[in-house]
C-alpha cells in the first residue's frame, strides 16, 4: 500500500521563512506543501482551493481590510477549518499571548528560533492527532511568564492584547476600530483599560512594554 502524503498550506510574510518551513516540510516524505502565502487573506483563497491536511502560519503578518493577522485569524482559521490542525510558527515572546494563541484550539506553537527538526516533527504529531503540542522554546517561555498549563495568562483580555499589539505596531486607534470592525470610543476604551492594568501612562510607555513583552 502506498504511504499516504498530506497535504500542506504555508503562511508568512516573509519569503526566506516560507522557503525554510517549506524546505524544512519537504524533508518528511510524507508531507507535501501544496501552496505558500503571504497574508490572512491569501491564506483564506489557499485553503479554499486547496483543503490542505494541515495549516503552518505566522501569527503576525501584514494587517489591511479582509487581511487579518493575529487572534483574529486564529479564531477565523478554527471557524473555516475546524478540523484541520494549526502549527502556529512565531517569534513571539509573551507568554500571556502565547496563553491566548493556545486557547483559540491550535495544534502546536513553535518557535521560529528552534531547530527546523522541532518543527517538523510537531507538524507530523498534529497530523497524528497527538494532544496540543508546545515546542521546548514557548513552553518555557510560557513556564516563565506564569502562564501555566491552568490557563493562567495575561491580565489583558484578548481584545485589549490585540489593540496593544496594534498599536505598538504603529496603527493608529481609529486605523485599529476600522480593521476591528469596533467603534472608536470601544477601542479607546480598550486602550485605556490595557494601560490601567499594567500601569502605564503613556504612549511611549505602552509602545515600549509591547516591544519589550514580546507583543510587538
Amino acid at each position: 500500500m502506498t504511504p499516504r502524503t498530506f497535504s500542506v498550506v504555508i503562511a508568512d510574510d516573509h519569503p526566506v521563512i516560507q522557503l525554510a518551513v517549506k524546505s524544512t516540510l519537504s524533508a518528511a516524505p510524507d508531507l507535501h506543501v501544496c501552496a505558500t502565502c503571504s497574508s490572512g487573506k491569501e491564506l483564506s483563497a489557499a485553503l479554499a482551493t486547496h483543503r490542505p491536511d494541515l495549516i503552518v502560519t505566522d501569527f503576525t503578518m501584514g494587517r489591511s481590510e479582509g487581511n487579518d493577522d493575529g487572534l483574529r485569524l486564529m479564531q477565523r482559521l478554527r471557524q473555516s477549518s475546524p478540523a484541520t490542525p494549526v502549527v502556529v510558527f512565531t517569534m513571539l515572546t509573551n507568554g500571556g499571548l502565547l496563553t491566548r494563541i493556545r486557547e483559540t484550539g491550535v495544534a502546536a506553537i513553535v518557535g521560529k528560533n528552534e531547530d527546523p527538526a522541532v518543527l517538523r516533527q510537531i507538524c507530523l504529531d498534529a497530523l497524528a492527532g497527538h494532544r496540543q503540542r508546545l515546542s521546548p522554546a514557548i513552553a518555557g517561555l510560557m513556564a516563565s511568564a506564569g502562564a501555566r498549563a491552568d490557563g493562567v495568562a495575561s491580565p489583558l483580555s484578548p481584545r485589549e492584547i490585540e489593540v496593544v499589539r496594534m498599536f505598538a505596531a504603529g496603527s493608529t486607534v481609529t486605523a485599529i476600530a476600522a480593521y476591528l470592525h469596533r467603534s472608536l470610543a470601544t477601542v479607546a476604551t480598550q486602550k485605556r483599560s490595557a494601560m490601567r492594568k499594567l500601569n502605564i501612562t503613556s504612549n511611549a510607555d505602552l509602545v515600549a512594554y509591547a516591544r519589550d513583552h514580546g507583543l510587538a
